[in-house]
């Protein structure tokens, strides 16, 4: 079996380069990013790098209570990763046997079915039906009956929205496996999931300090589960996978957490601002709790792109045979870059 190649976009400096702009001036509105960093950033990266000759401690056990007193969860229920992306492929190792199953919404990441293929196991989707795209409680509780694992996006990527509680308990409560919702994007919704990954034996929370949290380039994720899943994810870990200097970024994030508030307060604002511009261009974008939207532009979804990019804009679009084929994600940049972006957007709508 050929297992899946995660599709990436060109290289900064390449966009730059078909641009002919510098390539601090290349906006990328497709990797559902922050535009803004820490305050802090720069001190605790240099005051940390004094170390970085020696490996991290690897049961990461002061990272584990700090993520832990953010979710709400004991330090038993977390295990650290390198982004949610690993503890994704840890997840399915650990639960996912050879020729077993997984289920997941169609569309949603990626990933889930990287991570289901490489197992050697069975991937099967169940649609959201377009163009309203409701979350398919019914058909998906069904699937999960015959599941070892249950994937589940919570809030949605690509889509961007949140299912309602209701609908994920019958999702989790028919599985006969373990249902994983990957909450990447949890703080632009208000979710904290310590508390219902304690009260649920079959559910791993996945989160990341990608997000919110402004790191993603520091690579910083974690599972939340009762001990006896979270060991079996543990168990798995490469050691050290973590880096130090991530490490001591995500603690000094998780002491101040009021930055991160105020910055999904922020990156809130600025999504309401580009979806109010997306809709003065006559498009409709859906309803997001991420920080991106998702706005279809028909036929000419793919070769709109393509005229941004030749401007030094960067946006997510989906292959032809990909179910949001016809549309575009916008991820939320900086006001003076969304300008830019809508300007340019357009211009190439004429």
């Amino acid at each position: 079996m050929t297992v899946p190649r995660y599709s990436w976009q060109p290289s900064t400096a390449e966009v730059a380069a078909r641009a002919g702009i510098a390539p601090a001036e290349v906006i990328r509105a497709d990797q559902n990013s922050s535009p803004f960093t820490p305050p802090w950033l720069g001190s605790v990266a240099a005051a940390s790098s004094a170390s970085v000759n020696e490996y991290p401690a690897a049961q990461y056990r002061e990272l584990r209570r700090a993520i832990g007193g953010w979710v709400g969860a004991d330090e038993d229920m977390i295990v650290p990763g390198a982004g949610a992306d690993e503890l994704i492929l840890l997840a399915a190792r650990a639960f996912l046997p050879p020729g077993g199953t997984a289920v997941a919404e169609s569309p949603t990441y990626s990933m889930y079915r990287i991570a289901t293929l490489q197992q050697s196991a069975v991937y099967r989707e169940v649609p959201r039906v377009l163009p309203s795209a409701e979350f398919p409680t019914e058909a998906l509780s069904a699937a999960a009956r015959d599941a070892e694992v249950t994937w589940l996006c919570v809030p949605h990527n690509p889509i961007g929205d949140r299912p309602a509680t209701a609908d994920i308990d019958a999702v989790v409560s028919s599985a006969a496996g373990i249902t994983v919702i990957d909450a990447a994007y949890a703080e632009f919704a208000g979710d904290r999931w310590g508390e219902y990954a304690a009260a649920s034996p079959g559910v791993v929370v996945l989160g990341t300090l990608s997000k919110a949290f402004a790191l993603a380039g520091a690579r910083v994720g974690y599972a939340v589960a009762r001990p006896d899943l979270a060991d079996a994810i543990d168990r798995l870990r490469p050691p050290g996978s973590v880096a130090s200097i991530s490490v001591a970024l995500a603690l000094r994030a998780l002491s101040e957490t009021g930055w991160m508030l105020e910055h999904v307060e922020l990156v809130t604002h600025l999504r309401a601002s580009l979806a109010a511009g997306l809709a003065g261009l006559g498009l409709t974008p859906r309803p997001s709790e991420t920080n991106f939207v998702l706005v279809s532009l028909g036929a000419e979804a793919t070769a709109v792109a393509e005229r941004l990019m030749r401007r030094g804009i960067v946006v997510r679009t989906f292959p032809a045979e990909h179910p949001l084929a016809d549309q575009i994600r916008f991820t939320v940049r900086r006001a003076d870059q969304q300008d830019r972006m809508l300007e340019a957007l357009g211009l190439e709508m004429r």
